[in-house]
């Protein structure tokens, strides 16, 4: 009975920890599966002549830089000098800072079934993620974060018609956005935006699966047309490759809207393959202990059960003998 006690607990734990994989696969396999689909980049060098790409196409983005900050009097020093910079190296390009007033009267204008989700996030930095998507496809143009430097000038990437930089540890950034106007993927990304829009228990995870570079890369993933996004390599983006020469951009990397979900996300990141052997490690020695403790018992009860097992052999030889001696007297 108690072998078979011992075995049903170790099935129980062995299906237990096998739904929780699938369970966790199910829920996390696709994201990071969409995400690899962008492993490799697209633009790695930008040796075009300015006007035409290789197959003669002209440039039809707008020469317009859009960044966002809720109060356009409020911006730190350091992201002022990093704007400053952008446009100082596009002296003949038209600039546009939205603040969140301005934004809403737009999506109002122009996507007013957007206005109660847009209304509803719970966190800015939704808010700003979605007004990047209204302005470029109203507008088309740049986006660029407020933290970001550049370091040469963009007009060579006017050419293509949509960009997404490459980011680590896979998927797609949307602190970099290139659009020409009513670009048929913003389009999507901006009427999927209601479908999206939920919790998903924390803030960055919320932020990121609802608006923010997941979210885009998913729809990215779904995009029939998935071959006309282009994407910026690692070494042009310049934010995870220090002292490249071919990088357009310093990142100041702010993150000013990460909290301490953030934060141990990327410490559970960076230690992923030490966490993988000691979670591992930790389900070995349990289940061991386990199956020590259900051993020792199961043992020990058959240890306890050894005498009255000998008494009852001992009582059914002594009957044996009594019957075979009853027998011999009687003949």
């Amino acid at each position: 009975m108690q072998c078979v006690i011992c075995c049903r607990n170790r099935t129980v734990l062995l299906a237990s920890f096998t739904l929780f994989v699938l369970l966790f696969t199910y829920v996390i396999y696709p994201w990071f599966y969409y995400a690899w689909i962008w492993r490799n980049s697209d633009i790695n060098h930008l040796d075009f002549p300015i006007a035409s790409k290789s197959n003669g196409t002209l440039a039809t983005v707008p020469r317009i830089i859009h960044q966002t900050w809720r109060d356009a009097d409020k911006i730190p020093i350091d992201w002022q000098q990093a704007s400053n910079s952008c446009r100082s190296l596009h002296p003949n390009y038209q600039y546009r800072l939205w603040s969140d007033k301005s934004a809403r009267l737009l999506i109002a204008k122009e996507f007013p079934c957007l206005l109660s989700t847009f209304d509803e996030y719970p966190y800015d930095i939704q808010r700003a993620d979605v007004i990047r998507l209204v302005v470029l496809y109203v507008y088309g143009g740049i986006y660029l974060d407020l933290d970001i430097i550049c370091l040469k000038p963009l007009d060579k990437l006017l050419t293509f018609k949509f960009i997404l930089p490459k980011t680590m540890p896979v998927g797609l950034s949307n602190d970099f956005i290139l659009a020409e106007p009513k670009n048929p993927f913003l389009l999507q990304v901006l009427n999927d935006l209601p479908k999206f829009s939920r919790n998903y228990w924390t803030k960055y995870s919320t932020v990121m699966f609802s608006t923010g570079p997941m979210f885009l890369t998913h729809e990215a993933s779904y995009y029939p047309n998935r071959s006309s996004i282009n994407i910026l390599s690692q070494e042009l983006y310049g934010k995870y490759i220090f002292n490249s020469s071919l990088a357009l951009f310093q990142h100041l990397k702010a993150s000013s809207w990460h909290g301490n979900d953030a934060a141990f996300a990327k410490w559970i990141y960076r230690r992923r393959t030490l966490l993988f052997i000691v979670l591992t490690a930790l389900f070995v020695i349990i289940n061991s202990i386990i199956y020590s403790i259900q051993y020792r018992h199961t043992l020990r009860n058959v240890l306890k059960k050894i005498p009255s097992l000998i008494k009852s052999i001992s009582n059914r030889q002594s009957l044996r003998y009594e019957k075979i001696h009853s027998n011999a007297v009687f003949i």
